[in-house]
């Protein structure tokens, strides 16, 4: 009951640890759906048959442009169980370190990353001050012979050195972070002069729906809750609205390159999906479980799920909701 009553508290909290613990509760249920190690949205087109299919086609939308074909030194954060990092160290052969960085050590952990000594110089770990727990963890790479770590730490204060990396990267992620402006900020300084960050991120798109300042006031916050109705609980994330995002970019020493809004191909199809296969996920999730009170639990949980996803669609066609890639270098 207290778990229960802690994760229904995390919607509200909404705070670093508030995250993890969602993320921790209902992660391992979104892995038993989907059969992959990836916790995102996915991108949808006409042929796309499974939410695998379109988490993979996300991945393969992000990595095309953050130009990974060029990269050396990448760095994933929020990385979750590393999924997209795998894929994308599948596909691009010329990576020497793909680094996933992720608050959550659980599911660092969870990850295939596997458990051999690693190889990762730790030279480049500037900041010993930071409370970061750097594993020891090495996965065998692609034909170049690259290596992926894992590294748990927060987005807004990385443990790496001056102009580290040449691309960051954060795959529906960023709207977690504490504070956005800070992750951006640090970004500016781990990458290289003429690095890339690519952000994939949910958005609001009505300005009239959020404040445009970095801290909400309390009435950008009931407007807020006006306008997502039940998504402004559920939608356990910040609520950023689209310029405001570009304008924190822009002022921090970066130059917007690309913005490509697809969320027409990620909340529309995805509801439609969820629908269609409803009982079928009912039942997974519910054959899951022996116990009275767990099937309750979990059968209110999944009735909200699917009030939230009709509402999600909804907003998606109203035009007050959008999913946006954004492509920025570091001057």
């Amino acid at each position: 009951m207290r778990n229960s009553i802690n994760t229904l508290l995390s919607f509200v909290r909404r705070d670093e640890r508030a995250v993890v613990n969602l993320y921790q509760v209902f992660s391992s249920y979104a892995r038993l759906l989907t059969g992959t190690n990836m916790i995102n949205f996915g991108f949808w087109t006409h042929e796309t048959k499974s939410i695998k299919q379109a988490q993979l086609a996300l991945c393969t939308l992000t990595g095309k442009l953050s130009e990974l074909d060029s990269a050396k030194k990448v760095i994933d954060i929020g990385s979750g169980f590393s999924g997209p990092a795998e894929q994308w160290n599948l596909e691009y052969k010329y990576i020497d370190n793909l680094i996933c960085i992720d608050i959550n050590y659980q599911a660092l952990k969870m990850s295939r990353v596997t458990n051999s000594r690693s190889t990762y110089d730790r030279k480049l770990l500037m900041r010993s001050s930071v409370e970061t727990n750097i594993t020891n963890n090495k996965y065998t790479t692609n034909h170049s012979g690259a290596t992926m770590s894992i590294v748990n730490a927060t987005a807004t204060c990385l443990p790496f050195a001056d102009s580290f990396a040449d691309r960051i990267i954060a795959l529906e992620s960023a709207q977690h972070f504490k504070s956005f402006l800070k992750f951006i900020q640090e970004s500016h300084r781990v990458l290289k002069k003429g690095g890339l960050i690519v952000i994939a991120i949910p958005v609001v798109t009505r300005p009239n729906a959020i404040g445009m300042s970095c801290k909400n006031t309390i009435f950008d916050s009931l407007r807020n809750v006006r306008v997502l109705g039940i998504l402004s609980l559920t939608w356990a994330s910040e609520h950023y609205e689209l310029d405001q995002i570009k304008s924190i970019i822009s002022q921090e020493h970066f130059v917007i390159k690309d913005i490509i809004c697809i969320g027409q191909s990620v909340y529309v199809p995805l509801t439609d999906f969820y629908v269609q296969d409803r009982k079928e996920f009912r039942s997974i999730i519910m054959d899951k479980h022996s116990s009275f009170l767990k099937k309750l639990a979990l059968d209110i949980a999944e009735r909200i799920v699917h009030r939230s996803a009709l509402k999600m669609k909804q907003l998606s066609l109203s035009a007050n909701i959008d999913y946006v890639l954004i492509k920025a270098i570091n001057k």
